[in-house]
């Protein structure tokens, strides 16, 4: 199993129910493909640095998971078929940065 760090951008235009049917769905799709999902972080609405779909904000969501590296590009695929996801970032570190991240804690 590799180490994977993962952010996920959702529009701002679903409602949260829909954003938390979007994440729940996404912690399946890791465990259907034998990934563990380590950590988790809410970072929010933020600001995007260029509009993407005519949106200048965003929901991040932020993941680290375990997973085999041949399985990111079947769960890129599934992502891109999903249009509340409007990007999504996989990142293979050596090991885990330790939570909170300084983004999260921005937040507060």
């Amino acid at each position: 199993m590799k180490n994977f760090e993962a952010v996920l951008l959702l529009s701002p235009e679903i409602s949260s129910k829909s954003r938390n049917d979007c994440l729940e769905s996404f912690t399946k799709i890791i465990s259907d493909h034998a990934g563990k999902i380590l950590n988790t972080e809410d970072w929010g609405l933020r600001d995007l640095s260029y509009k993407i779909n005519n949106s200048s904000k965003a929901f991040y969501n932020f993941y680290q998971i375990e997973i085999e590296g041949n399985k990111i590009e079947l769960i890129k695929k599934t992502l891109n078929q999903d249009e509340s996801f409007i990007r999504h970032l996989f990142v293979k570190v050596n090991q885990h940065q330790e939570l909170p991240t300084k983004l999260f804690n921005e937040k507060k």
